[in-house]
């Protein structure tokens, strides 16, 4: 690791000591929360400079990417252009062109068939954005459009939720506060008196799983589209309403835009000590040692429901505990010098407990496996792997012979998913040049770092397929990418290094992933990941 990497990374420690990037601002994230503070009345300012910051982040041809950096794409212009169109009708023009080309027209049937193609039998995304377009008044006869989208069954959310993944639920396991909003609104447009018993009960579920600042895992979208369905139930005045509207209006940049989620600062705290605490003092490692078990979740979550010792990628009450953040914590706390605890084990446990029958790590919640974002994917259950790895010896005989298997059936996993040229397609990772959207150097790099070690033959074939797509220019596209694969290759990175001596000037790259393709960027993906492959 060069010194100016070393001394931009630290630079980005807050007062509480967490290393914390940038997150890049998101029209998706902006046109939802104009929207739905627009619905819910008495924020005029903030929609206006909202509105501003759309204007000012299109893109050259008219349309909207998820980020700055981004280009454009249906789901982003679509939400962009539901929020201008009323106020700034000449300015979204080529924005309606395009919808209406892409639609093959602007009604109700055209937007339904065209968002279903679009996201395929994962419903959480394509109905709310419905939902959106319905409310803000996008159809003529709205009353008609809650009826013909797509039902869903709130009433579900009250049952016990080890039920939900025997369930068929359309949206992934941690939606499930848009499947109550949203079922509420279409309650009320199509009135049930059977389902009507349902209401007050998932009402408490839904503040049940609502954090104290009020935003659903902290991010702008899912707490918006509450918002906008709770007014459409006749619900504007309910707490989580304004609850969900507190959080959307506190976390507003002074830009006027919002990120697709508040921060990453637990994720990119962990990812960073992972490379620094080599160079920390004792007395920082044991600081930082502190603040990560201090993050560990002590109870069950109320969210998913998930026993205590994971960790989340934020501090704010929001965030949700997840495998790869719990992988990362262990991972940067076996960095600091932290043994085998009782802590650590706690973690150690939660990552067992998540595994699938599959033998792979999903996300959040074990057996969702129907739905994206509740699968098994190789790049979180090779980080996963890693901190098994990094701890087994040092654990009680019991759990180490559970890690053990463990370690086993996902090995096995990776085999059987891995591409017939070697690669693995990440999860949580994406590349927008990509006709497919996948990101394999990054998720085969990934896959490779974590098992760096393991005599498994078949990683030979992961090695042979990151040497040959290198570019000519000695990368694999962005620096991001090409580091991790230098990492990965164990590489000589001084080609890197140039990079590595500018990491305040490094280009955004938006190849992180929220949920549905959403992209960001987070400035400190490239210096963390160029400090791996460079050497000082």
């Amino acid at each position: 690791m060069t010194d100016a990497l070393k001394r931009f990374i630290l630079s980005r420690r807050r007062e509480d000591g967490f290393i914390e990037g940038h997150l890049s601002s998101s029209a998706v994230s902006t046109a939802v929360a104009c929207v739905a503070l627009d619905l819910y009345g008495g924020h005029d300012d903030a929609v206006a400079a909202g509105r501003q910051w759309l204007l000012e982040h299109q893109n050259a041809d008219g349309l909207y990417g998820d980020s700055p950096e981004s280009p454009a794409n249906l789901t982003a212009t679509f939400l962009a252009y539901s929020a201008l169109r009323n106020i700034h009708a000449d300015d979204v023009r080529e924005a309606e062109a395009y919808l209406n080309k892409t639609f093959g027209g602007l009604t109700f049937e055209a937007f339904k068939a065209g968002l279903l193609k679009e996201y395929g039998r994962d419903l959480t995304f394509s109905v709310p954005l419905l939902a959106l377009a319905t409310a803000s008044g996008f159809f003529p006869d709205p009353a008609d459009a809650w009826r013909r989208m797509p039902n869903f069954p709130f009433e579900a959310a009250v049952l016990p939720e080890s039920w939900f993944k025997y369930l068929n639920l359309p949206v992934v396991s941690y939606a499930i506060p848009a499947l109550i909003c949203v079922g509420l609104a279409q309650l009320r447009h199509r009135p049930n008196k059977l389902r009507s018993l349902a209401v007050k009960k998932a009402l408490r579920v839904l503040v049940g799983k609502q954090p104290e600042d009020g935003g659903f895992l902290e991010a702008a979208p899912l707490t918006g589209f509450c918002v906008i369905c709770l007014c459409a139930a006749g619900l504007r005045e309910h707490q989580a309403a304004r609850r969900a509207v507190d959080f959307l209006t506190e976390t507003q940049r002074a830009d006027g835009s919002w990120p697709i989620d508040r921060d990453l600062r637990l994720w990119t705290t962990s990812l960073a000590l992972d490379v620094l605490a080599p160079s920390l003092t004792a007395e920082e490692k044991a600081l930082y040692r502190t603040r990560l078990l201090a993050a560990q979740t002590k109870t069950e979550h109320p969210f998913t429901r998930s026993a205590p010792g994971g960790w989340a990628w934020t501090t704010y009450s929001g965030g949700v505990p997840d495998a790869d953040d719990t992988s990362a914590a262990l991972i940067a706390l076996h960095a600091l010098g932290k043994e085998a605890s009782e802590a650590v084990c706690k973690g150690i446990e939660w990552l067992l407990d998540l595994q699938n029958s599959d033998g792979g790590i999903p996300t959040f919640c074990k057996g969702w496996g129907k739905l994206p974002f509740d699968r098994s994917c190789p790049d979180i259950s090779a980080h996963a792997y890693k901190a098994f790895t990094l701890y087994e010896n040092a654990l009680p005989p019991a759990l180490r012979r559970r890690v053990l298997r463990a370690k086993q059936r996902i090995v096995r996993y990776l085999r059987r998913v891995q591409r017939p040229d070697g690669l693995f397609v990440p999860l949580w990772f994406g590349d927008q040049t990509n006709p497919a959207k996948e990101a394999p150097a990054y998720g085969s790099a990934v896959v490779l770092s974590h098992l760096d070690g393991a005599d498994l033959p078949f990683l030979e074939k992961t090695r042979d397929y990151l040497r040959s797509v290198r570019g000519a220019d000695g990368l694999w596209g962005t620096v991001c990418v090409s580091a991790r694969c230098a990492a990965a290759l164990k590489l000589d990175g001084a080609f890197l290094k140039p990079f590595a001596e500018r990491p305040g000037s490094l280009p955004a790259e938006p190849i992180g992933l929220y949920f549905a393709h959403l992209w960001y960027s987070e400035e400190l993906y490239a210096p963390i990941f160029l400090a791996k492959a460079v050497r000082s």
